[in-house]
């Protein structure tokens, strides 16, 4: 690793994925900003200045893919600018010089004007607007808003329709000169490719791990269906340095990930209660959650036998056989993709750990039944937010 490049050399791929990741505080006040400036980013640039000449561009570097994207880890909010093309070794041009250049192209030159600001603006609030026209969606973040309230979990990556409308040219040329002078930054090469130096870049020696606090609690809203959505956030003070953490991921994989997990066979298979039940982490945040879909009916007996299956994992005899072959699997496939690689390497850098896939799995078939009783006492009381829906059938 040169400063701030990463490369994960693989001969088995044809393609070349390179990253170039930004890495900056995640606010409220930013986040809608970086929003409008991710559309920017991966649409027009002061060289190619229209669509046409942006195609002629990709084209020109054999059907190279463009990619802008942005999300959060824990307390930053990451930019990912990504090309993903044909190794060089395929054609007799420096291909993967040109992949360097062209974000950086992207990064320190994009068209940034009247005509794209208003089409970027409108791409953020339509996908606003759809995600809360579905009601898994608007749930999710309905319920981290208000579990998350004056913390940075609590800030939504949909952005905020109150401060679209206050976003201009002059406000989106600030924040890119800020994002450029402040922002950690760095590449990531994966495939048969050879390190390539790339000026300006600044690693994060920070991790991005943060601890949040979730007051137990109960919140509903209600419309106009006859499906409701429940999310619960479940605070736990166990993070990724924590002793029992690969049990606390076995844990969540036993108790609503695979196909055998405890949720979807007992409120899913068994009861019919659901139409769809699942557990998931979000292990720079100290959080874990639980989502599911169900019939407006069954809001009580679905939460009461929720919170039935954490005694069934205290007191039960469990068999993590299945779950251990779940989670083997899904780590095993790390290997096979370009974009696995990457994202793998990014954790471990966020995490400042050097983890291996070997690792991983490792450390996961160690973990014994003990260890998976255990976490149940590192968990608190959730926050449960239902968007009811409710029938009016005479309408």
């Amino acid at each position: 690793m040169e400063h701030g490049i990463y490369v994960i050399q693989d001969k088995k791929f044809n393609e070349v994925l390179v990253s170039l990741r930004l890495i900056f505080d995640l606010s409220q006040e930013d986040v809608t900003k970086a929003l409008v400036l991710t559309q920017i980013f991966s649409d027009r640039l002061e060289k190619y200045p229209t669509k046409k000449l942006m195609t002629q561009l990709k084209d020109e570097l054999y059907g190279a893919k463009l990619n802008a994207r942005t999300y959060s880890v824990g307390k930053h909010q990451i930019i990912d600018l990504s090309v993903l093309g044909i190794n060089e070794k395929f054609v007799a041009e420096d291909l993967h010089k040109e992949y360097i250049k062209v974000l950086e192209e992207v990064l320190y030159h994009p068209l940034i004007n009247d005509i794209t600001i208003k089409e970027a603006k409108k791409n953020v609030y339509q996908k606003l607007k759809r995600s809360e026209e579905n009601p898994s969606t608007y749930a999710f973040y309905k319920a981290l808003q208000l579990a998350g309230k004056d913390q940075v979990f609590g800030i939504s990556m949909l952005g905020y329709e109150d401060e679209l409308t206050h976003i201009s040219v002059n406000s989106i040329n600030n924040f890119h000169k800020n994002l450029i002078e402040a922002a950690y930054k760095e590449i990531y090469m994966v495939g048969d490719v050879e390190m390539i130096h790339m000026e300006g870049l600044n690693p994060s020696k920070e991790e991005s791990v943060i601890k949040t606090k979730i007051t137990p609690g109960y919140h509903y809203e209600s419309y106009e269906s006859t499906q409701t959505e429940i999310i619960q956030f479940y605070e736990t003070d166990i993070n990724p340095e924590h002793p029992l953490y690969y049990a606390y991921l076995t844990f969540i994989a036993y108790l609503g990930q695979s196909p055998s997990s405890l949720l979807f066979q007992n409120v899913r298979e068994k009861e019919s209660l659901c139409y769809s039940i699942y557990a998931s982490q979000l292990i720079y945040d100290g959080v874990f959650f639980i989502s599911t879909s169900i019939d407006a009916n069954n809001e009580e007996k679905v939460i009461d036998l929720i919170s039935k299956q954490f005694d069934l994992i205290k007191n039960d005899d469990l068999d993590l056989t299945s779950t251990k072959r779940y989670l083997k699997n899904q780590f095993d496939g790390l290997s096979e993709s370009t974009r696995q690689l990457l994202e793998f390497e990014f954790r471990n850098n966020r995490l400042n750990q050097d983890t291996t896939q070997k690792d991983l799995i490792k450390a996961f078939m160690d973990v014994e039944v003990e260890d998976v009783k255990a976490v149940i006492e590192h968990i608190k009381e959730p926050f449960t937010f239902v968007y009811r829906g409710v029938n009016n059938e005479e309408n």
